[in-house]
């Protein structure tokens, strides 16, 4: 059975990514409002912690070209069932550990077994993609409806799991929260099982579903006896000469340390700041709310507005909301925080959304599959970073200001690259018109 842009399978991709979304971000929110209560079990400073949230993220990303790189070895149900086991696992772990070592390594192996995270999000497209670069691939006419569903798993993670979480730990404790966490990842094994297993795909990357065993990646350029060439044809590093390229590397760098820096420390600045952790909790529902928001009125914006125009207005609001923490902490005003995490949710949802079409744009197709992962591999480097260095400011000032300060204006130094090189060529454009 052949697989077709826009068709009733390819809607299966929408729904993957939704349900990957919802849980890899809901755990890494669930990990942020823990930190508290971490940090002091621990008795650790808090960018220690901080770091050891951001490695479930950032490692996560890390492996993405490692997944591609499998995924032509391997069928992704495989790979699914297999790493989604290994993230479970270390969280039980981290449910039992006695140590900041132990915690942090734990963690660390959560991250690096989200391998399976990015193989459920591509298992229709086997061995040539991984990430939602499929979306791109596989909607056409319906691409911004099915992005926008996909993404909306975001909010269901940030709107669903701190009330929840904080609800187990005054319930069961941190051991106990962890462990139930661990339970509620458990599905993605299930997931993986249900799989159906995919053939290789053609140059238009349209490929045919199959009912016997995973066809594996069939090998390209033989001819090719350098193993250095091999590397740089595989992995498409002739990428890192690309400007266009490097603006979305630099744009996502951003995205991770911005958005893992909100994720882990919005509930831990709002008690900070005086809250009960339940209320402080109901802060981040407030992000995921206005995430929800644009996930549904997003397709409707891209019918008057260019993906260009929505990121640049996106990155800039972004930047605006954080910048308003300073006036927000200096009131203790509990409506400020929920709004700045509604416009936060809300613009940040619509960037995300708009960067992929702007990829589409810039990076020739059959590029994209490598571009994506590499990108992410520029995501990981900005949520660990943000992990560090956001807890580090808490430690050395005694309050959250700078750190969300800092979370604002990696925002908009993100968005710096790509908004000058669309200038530069606009410009080129029209002296060659002339």
């Amino acid at each position: 059975m052949e697989v077709k842009k826009d068709s009733g399978w390819a809607w299966m991709i929408s729904l993957a990514t939704f349900t990957a979304v919802t849980l890899e971000t809901g755990t890494v929110k669930a990990l942020g409002v823990m930190l508290p209560t971490l940090r002091q079990q621990f008795s650790t400073p808090t960018w220690v912690i901080g770091l050891g949230i951001s490695l479930a993220p950032g490692f996560g990303a890390i492996t993405s070209p490692l997944a591609g790189a499998l995924s032509k070895r391997m069928s992704p149900r495989s790979i699914v069932m297999v790493f989604s086991l290994l993230a479970v696992t270390a969280l039980i772990v981290a449910s039992v550990s006695t140590s900041v070592p132990i915690l942090l390594l734990s963690l660390l192996s959560t991250g690096i077994s989200r391998i399976y995270n990015l193989q459920l999000k591509s298992f229709l497209l086997g061995a040539e993609s991984v990430v939602i670069s499929q979306m791109v691939i596989y909607f056409e006419e319906y691409y911004d409806i099915a992005n926008a569903f996909g993404q909306a798993g975001m909010a269901v993670g940030i709107i669903v799991m701190p009330p929840l979480m904080q609800l187990f730990l005054d319930i069961y404790g941190w051991r106990g929260t962890i462990l139930l966490l661990a339970g509620i990842n458990l599905h993605f094994t299930v997931s993986g099982a249900l799989l159906r297993p995919v053939s290789t795909v053609n140059d238009t990357h349209i490929g045919k579903i199959h009912n016997n065993d995973y066809i594996p990646l069939v090998q390209r350029k033989s001819n090719i006896d350098s193993y250095l060439a091999n590397v740089v044809y595989y992995l498409d590093l002739t990428l890192f000469t690309d400007a266009s390229f490097l603006s979305m590397l630099t744009l996502y760098t951003a995205n991770g340390y911005c958005l893992t820096g909100w994720l882990v420390y919005l509930v831990p600045h709002s008690i900070d700041l005086g809250f009960e952790p339940y209320h402080a909790s109901f802060i981040a529902t407030a992000g995921g709310i206005g995430n929800l928001i644009a996930s549904i009125v997003y397709p409707f914006m891209t019918k008057t507005l260019s993906p260009s125009l929505l990121l640049y207005i996106g990155s800039l609001m972004i930047t605006l909301s954080l910048a308003m923490d300073p006036v927000v902490s200096l009131f203790h005003s509990y409506i400020g925080l929920a709004l700045m995490s509604i416009v936060f949710g809300f613009w940040r949802a619509i960037a995300m959304m708009s960067v992929m079409k702007v990829i589409k744009n810039v990076i020739e197709e059959e590029k994209i599959t490598n571009a994506v992962l590499w990108i992410n591999v520029g995501y990981s480097v900005g949520s660990i970073l943000s992990g560090f260095f956001s807890g580090w400011f808490f430690d050395l000032t005694g309050n959250y200001v700078l750190s969300f300060l800092t979370l604002s204006a990696i925002s908009l130094l993100g968005i710096c690259p790509q908004f000058l090189l669309e200038i530069g060529n606009n410009s080129k454009r029209k002296s060659l018109s002339k």
